[in-house]
């Protein structure tokens, strides 16, 4: 049961910490809001558990069809590259977190999450293939929670850190972090059409 437990929150750690577009996003809204870039990571987390969910129960047949993938893949490539052009048109001095508010609502952020990882065919891949997983363990819902655990402590522990020390970030600063970021999200996009429909 212990090692059922334990083998969620590593599972869980090895989704969540790789940097990733839902990072990156958490990332960036943690230098202007925590309470924003906490709404990116539930929403994320909830189409994980979706997921999760439809395929623990075996609702997954729509998951698995090749034309709903390149749908996704599609929507997936320009949601992304629609985040990369936001994130690279802001002005160096409208990126000054120490004297402004960030004034996107928390459910914005959250469906922007929810876009994220609802949008990418990859997500729903990696859910495949860990379900199986899960449902092999011995006690799958301990597995489970551990999982839920871990995501949801990487999420705050990213967005907490981040926005403790974002009085080291200048507006010169996050606007590098911003250019790279998109640039991150931009291949991620291209990555996303290539593995889809080439590779």
């Amino acid at each position: 049961m212990f090692n059922s437990l334990l083998n969620g929150l590593i599972l869980g750690f090895g989704v969540s910490v790789p940097f990733g577009p839902v990072n990156i996003l958490i990332l960036t809204n943690a230098l202007r809001s925590f309470k924003n870039s906490l709404a990116v990571g539930f929403g994320a987390f909830s189409v994980d558990m979706l997921y999760l969910f439809l395929l623990q129960f075996g609702l997954f047949g729509f998951l698995n069809n090749d034309i709903f993938k390149y749908i996704l893949a599609i929507f997936g490539f320009c949601f992304l590259s629609y985040m990369a052009f936001l994130m690279v048109r802001k002005k160096s001095e409208a990126l000054d977190v120490q004297n402004q508010d960030f004034k996107e609502s928390l459910l914005k952020s959250y469906i922007k999450g929810c876009f994220l990882n609802g949008t990418n065919p990859f997500v729903i891949g990696f859910w495949l293939s860990t379900a199986g997983v899960i449902v092999a363990d011995g006690h799958p819902y301990i597995m489970t929670i551990g999982l839920v655990i871990s995501i949801i402590a990487w999420v705050f522990a990213l967005s907490f850190f981040v926005a403790r020390y974002k009085h080291f970030f200048g507006a010169k600063v996050i606007k590098i972090v911003n250019i790279v970021s998109a640039l991150i999200i931009e291949y991620f996009a291209l990555s996303l059409l290539y593995k889809t429909f080439i590779g």
